[in-house]
């Protein structure tokens, strides 16, 4: 391993073919069987010695000059600090040279954790050029043969990732070479590159696997690459390694060399398929002792479906299995395009980044993300695999078959991903109204962050890795995906289906960026698609509407930046000016007809003069927020309390809650009357608007958790929950309510426990306990709030009966409850200990944040965890720092609730001394945005909320 940014090394370059080991000189400078004796009493033959020794060195000196001269070998090195000049410095690869094709051989071995490996790259010089610049990362490199001319020098550029060839003279254009290297490294416990996972079995044993991570710049770990996504060649993968193991890569198995039976030796070689055309970051293989159960999709050319796990939770592989035929028949339909692979193979990995990666015909997740069990398993877990199977196998069309051409387009992957995943389940399940739950799971989630001035454009530029992962946000993901959904609504489903599987066709295996998607969707749309979304996708933010009545007959229509603070200095320049063409939907009472008008700036809307109540944003199809003038308000409002909501559908009504709280957090509507029209909520009965309710009844609750009014505000909340709290109860049998009823019971369960319902959470700890003193089971959607009733309200036995129970269970759903279960103590100590465990060999690494995020969600733990992230920031950035999400979450999650002066300097001082956040850089500044937004809302807000409580709470 190349050890420290420009250290020389002396590299034996060689041209033409062979093994390095054909071509390697050992040069004596002192033969060590004869000794020099160096005595004065035996000057003679010292004198000769003497002679001699100069004849040999002047040899030596002769014999490196003809090496030199005959393989074309000088020794360099460079570094981030070289005065040297040369194409390496760029932090992008150079376009001069073009891969084609990769013959990757890899020879792993899972009990010394090495591997050895050789990849030939068949390339075409598209300008001269005298380097061959390659990507590689942590690995050492023995030896480098180009087919063409002689290599002068090769060196590691560490700043950048490269690893360099010299040739002595440039390569001609149009010329078509080979490069051969040899590499080796060590499989780490990292969750980067190709990488070494775990898990006990049920024998007690531990057992390994060999994995890979690439996305998005981490393929240079596994293999010397041309690591960006423009560069797509065809691979072909031979994996040598122990017969006991079976190896998977993207493409079918070719051939097998070797005994797979053992009998003839311990060592096979698993050949595999070319692949079509890719990007380096969707290269997988694996090597395990995983077994697999299998279906097949229909049509003229079935696609074979393995959903392949570790051998003892293959029983929980069904659900996946299920939604992956069923996406994958679901998406050639509606993409107009064939899977273009013969096989899609699904793996469980013990240890994991993210949730899932989406690589070409074996798509790695999360075992939480891939496996469920039917008996043990709530709703929201069956929902979440469902959710993420199909997440994935949209991105087998955008992402795989057409790829960004960089990685500023990475929401033309995730964004339409992200919209993809609901049509995908929505097939599969339409009894769940998905694309309803889409607003509280995906809009929702984005117009928080995208209200903040530390945001960024969902086409945002990014050179090195850290800016890259840094990319792999809310913005690229949630906010792409609702503005897909946005266009969708507003050209119609037929129509966009039409253009989306034009711009398939047109960029099959190439890659393509956002002009292109708009070009294509031009064709089936009398609207200029480009001039609406580039307000959309090239300036950051999203705009206000407010909809104001001037007279009986007209209303006036305006739009301004959205913000939760407004900013105090500059904000950074728009082309857009910050205006947007919107597309503007509405409805009015009583009639509740529904128009529609494309907003460039502002309008005028023609009312009659019995319309009482105006809605804007019908269905919350739009990306935008709506407010409105008093009297409309007020209407609203009303008609809210009749409860006969005919017409305002649940996603309206969702609309409505998330708008008043959020233009009352940003200080543009009365505090008083976001939460007067919340009171409607006593005659709510649906899931959608509950969940949009609770995601801002719970930032509120942390804004006031430790102020005077913060009991009164327990007492409004509970009151809110009491008709729908009879309805769903701790004892209401699972099988009797529907999927989506379940959903709502277990969040409204959740919220009474969280607000202190002293009758729920005792009955709650009482079934806790029955169940650890009788090993009962739990109905699967009440488990959460069993299991952290019964920590809350117990003793020092009861968490350690939970943390053993933890450390022996193998479902990772139910290890993921006692996580979060384990956080909900009240005693200090215990938490600072269960913090301690986070960094231990007891949790995974990718759990570690998690347990540290549920322990700052407690106001116990608040403060116990923002201390422990800061002690343990070192090891915490040098585990996550690269990572996509990982840093960025921890950040947001650990300080959300901090809203004193204090809480900010102390954030604010700790991150000027520690300033390398990694790719949660702009996280650390959303942060400090996201308290000083808390502050002044607290300030703002606690004396007349306590007010308005105190009349709620008496009446």
């Amino acid at each position: 391993r190349h050890s420290g940014r420009g250290k020389r090394e002396v590299l034996h370059t060689m041209s033409g073919y062979g093994s390095s080991s054909d071509n390697k000189e050992t040069i004596h400078l002192v033969d060590e069987k004869h000794e020099i004796d160096w005595k004065p009493k035996r000057r003679n033959r010292a004198r000769n010695r003497r002679a001699l020794l100069v004849v040999c060195l002047a040899i030596v000196v002769v014999a490196l000059i003809v090496a030199a001269v005959v393989v074309g070998t000088t020794v360099g090195s460079r570094s981030s600090g070289s005065t040297a000049d040369g194409p390496w410095l760029n932090v992008r690869l150079p376009s001069n040279i073009q891969p084609l094709t990769y013959d990757l051989s890899l020879s792993v071995d899972l009990g010394k954790f090495t591997v050895q490996g050789i990849v030939t790259i068949a390339a075409l010089v598209q300008a001269a050029t005298p380097y061959i610049i390659v990507h590689a990362l942590d690995m050492d490199i023995s030896s480098a043969i180009v087919s063409t001319g002689t290599v002068s020098e090769r060196f590691f550029y560490n700043e950048n990732q490269f690893y360099v060839i010299a040739m002595n003279e440039a390569l001609p254009a149009g010329k078509a070479i080979t490069i051969k290297l040899n590499f080796n490294y060590n499989l780490t416990s990292g969750l980067s590159g190709f990488y070494r996972s775990s898990y006990n079995t049920i024998s007690g044993t531990t057992a390994y696997l060999a994995t890979t991570q690439f996305e998005p710049t981490d393929a240079r770990r596994a293999f010397p690459c041309f690591d960006e996504p423009a560069f797509k060649a065809n691979f072909t993968i031979h994996v040598t390694h122990d017969c006991h193991y079976t190896a998977v890569s993207n493409m079918p198995v070719s051939s097998i060399s070797g005994d797979p039976t053992c009998a003839a030796g311990n060592s096979v070689t698993t050949n595999f398929q070319t692949s079509v055309k890719m990007s380096t970051y969707l290269v997988a293989f694996i090597v395990s002792q995983f077994q697999y159960i299998n279906g097949s999709t229909g049509g003229s050319s079935p696609v074979k479906v393995r959903v392949w796990s570790n051998p003892d939770v293959l029983n929980k592989t069904s659900l996946a299995l299920k939604v992956g035929v069923e996406s994958l028949n679901f998406y050639n339909s509606y993409y107009g395009i064939p899977y273009p692979l013969e096989k899609q193979d699904f793996f469980a990995i013990p240890d994991f980044s993210a949730g899932a990666m989406e690589n070409w015909g074996l798509i790695t997740y999360r075992e939480t993300a891939l496996l469920y069990d039917n008996t043990t398993g709530p709703v929201s877990s069956k929902q979440r695999v469902a959710v993420v199977i199909a997440h994935e196998l949209a991105h087998q069309w955008f992402g795989d078959l057409v790829t960004m051409e960089w990685w500023d387009g990475l929401w033309l992957n995730e964004g339409f991903a992200t919209f993809m995943e609901y049509l995908g389940v929505n097939n599969s399940f339409p009894e769940w109204n998905l694309l309803d739950q889409f607003f509280t799971d995906v809009n929702q989630v984005a117009m928080l962050q995208d209200g903040l001035n530390e945001t960024h454009p969902i086409i945002q530029a990014a050179s090195t890795p850290a800016e890259i992962n840094a990319l792999f946000d809310s913005i690229s993901y949630e906010k792409g995906g609702s503005v897909i959904r946005m266009l969708r609504d507003w050209m119609g489903e037929e129509n966009f289906r039409q253009g989306i599987q034009l711009y398939l066709r047109t960029y099959a295996y190439q890659n393509a960026a956002t002009d292109m998607l708009w070009q294509s969707l031009q064709q089936y749309s009398t609207s200029n698609i480009s001039s609406i979304m580039d307000t959309w996708t090239k300036q950051m933010g999203y705009p206000v509407v407010t909809v104001k009545r001037t007279s009986p007959t007209i209303a006036s229509v305006s739009q301004e930046r959205f913000f939760f603070l407004k900013p105090n200095g500059t904000i950074a320049p728009s082309p857009y000016n910050y205006t947007w063409k919107i597309p503007f939907k509405y409805t009015t009472s009583p009639s509740g007809n529904i128009a529609s008008v494309l907003i460039e700036t502002t309008a005028t809307i023609a009312l009659d003069p019995s319309q009482t109540w105006i809605k804007a944003n019908v269905q919350q199809m739009g990306f935008y927020r709506v407010n409105y003038d008093l009297d409309n308000w007020g209407n609203l409002t009303a008609y809210l309390k009749t409860n006969n909501w005919t017409l305002l559908s649940a996603l309206d009504r969702a609309g409505l809650v998330d708008d008043a709280f959020a233009l009352s957090s940003a200080g543009l509507l009365s505090t008083t009357i976001a939460f007067n029209l919340s009171t409607y909520l006593l005659q709510e009965t649906e899931y959608v608007p509950w969940v949009a309710a609770l995601t801002w009844i719970n930032i509120f609750a942390d804004r006031l958790s430790l102020t005077p009014i913060y009991g009164q505000y327990q007492r409004y909340v509970l009151s809110l929950l009491v008709s729908v709290s009879n309805q769903y109860t701790l004892y209401n049998s699972s099988g009797s309510l529907t999927d989506v009823q379940n959903l709502l019971r277990a969040s409204v369960i959740g919220a009474a426990f969280r607000y202190g319902n002293t009758a729920v959470t005792q009955a709650a700890a009482v079934l806790f306990q029955y169940w650890k003193n009788n090993n009962t089971i739990l109905d699967p959607n009440i488990k959460a709030v069993v299991y952290s009733a019964g920590i809350a309200l117990g003793t020092e036995d009861d968490w350690n009966f939970m943390w053993n129970k933890f450390l022996a269970e193998t479902d990772p759903y139910e290890k993921r409850l006692y996580i979060n279960a384990l956080a909900q103590s009240t005693q200090p100590w215990i938490l600072n200990r269960y913090l301690a465990y986070s960094l231990s060999d007891n949790v995974r690494s990718q759990d570690t944040l998690s347990l540290i995020q549920a322990v700052s969600s407690t106001v116990n733990g608040r403060y116990l965890a923002w201390y422990f992230v800061r002690n343990n920031w070192s090891v915490l950035l040098s585990r996550y720092g690269t990572g996509s999400f990982s840093l960025t979450n921890l950040i947001h999650v650990v300080t959300k609730a901090f809203s004193t002066e204090l809480e900010l300097n102390e954030v604010e001082v700790f991150f000027d001394t520690n300033p390398d956040a990694g790719s949660g850089t702009r996280a650390v500044l959303q942060a400090i945005e996201s308290i000083k937004a808390n502050i002044q809302w607290v300030n703002n807000n606690q004396n007349g909320l306590g007010t308005w409580l105190n009349w709620w709470n008496t009446h």
